[in-house]
């Protein structure tokens, strides 16, 4: 099998995902969150199925670990000054007159790409990437998910100052009220704030935003697929159907001349991608420059 770095690397921190131990669910919502995500919004709550703080995240959590996990990949090859193949070399063989004998000439047609890993650091300010690349991702989870949240709303103390900021709305509410009632014209005082704000330029708390979606089994199979390959013990076809059920998505395999199943599309399709999907050493290289999921659909 061909190596995917220029020279072998030997990964200490970065491990394959088995099925069944991969991460557990930490997306429960209330009842109302609930009907609002039938509605289409797409919020998830965090800290194991309790509101805490008003907290509220972008994607579901399972984004923000895989995130993670090829962050810590990429900080472990970079410490290994490892060079990335992106396309091998090409050839083609034809026959020849070579001193007055037929013979097969081999000659490059394209030559190899790489790019060597390199982790942007400017872009992840306050991530502590030493805890990341030595740290599970529950651990250091604790005291770095305020990087990816946002504040729902609070309770105004007798001295707290009221903002300014058009971006927010004070009301006073009557909580003897039915909710129903109350939560019926909040939502219409902040539509029409909203509209109001609509030409607004309004400052947001930086937070590491996740723009694209990959569907969880297809993302995590993309990093297992890479990671085993690095590792350059298993072939294609161990890796689709190990036991251990490292690739988590329905796949498509052919027919080679010799009449034996190829495995080497579908493993292309997960390491190099598509036209229109990422693979994973394209999601690797957009982790490196402080993206993820940048350009997935």
């Amino acid at each position: 099998m061909s190596l995917q770095t220029l020279k072998p690397v030997k990964l200490t921190y970065s491990k394959a995902i088995k099925k069944g131990i991969s991460n557990k669910n930490r997306d429960v919502l209330s009842e109302e969150l609930k009907k609002q995500k039938e509605k289409g919004k797409e919020y998830r709550f965090l800290d194991e199925g309790r509101i805490k703080n008003n907290e509220v995240l972008e994607k579901t959590i399972h984004a923000y670990r895989i995130f993670f996990l090829f962050l810590k990949l990429a900080l472990e090859l970079e410490e290994q000054d490892a060079v990335l193949i992106l396309k091998q070399e090409r050839h083609r063989y034809y026959e020849s007159l070579v001193d007055f004998q037929r013979r097969i000439v081999k000659e490059k047609v394209k030559d190899r790409v790489t790019k060597k890993i390199k982790v942007k650091r400017s872009k992840y300010k306050g991530w502590d990437l030493d805890e990341v690349l030595t740290k599970s991702f529950d651990e250091w989870w604790k005291t770095h998910s305020h990087l990816f949240s946002q504040e729902l709303c609070k309770v105004l103390e007798e001295n707290d100052t009221i903002s300014t900021d058009r971006k927010h709305i004070t009301l006073q509410i009557d909580t003897t009220l039915k909710l129903t009632d109350i939560l019926k014209v909040v939502s219409s005082i902040i539509k029409d704030r909203r509209k109001s704000n609509k030409n607004e330029i309004l400052t947001k708390k930086k937070t590491y935003s996740i723009t694209g979606s990959i569907h969880k089994d297809a993302l995590l199979s993309k990093y297992n697929a890479l990671i085993l390959r690095l590792d350059n013990s298993l072939s294609n076809e161990e890796i689709l159907t190990h036991k251990d059920g490292y690739i988590r998505f329905d796949y498509k395999t052919s027919f080679n001349l010799n009449g034996n199943e190829d495995f080497s599309k579908p493993m292309h399709s997960l390491i190099n991608g598509s036209s229109t999907s990422l693979g994973a050493k394209g999601i690797l290289l957009d982790v490196c420059d402080g993206k993820f999921l940048s350009g997935a659909a």
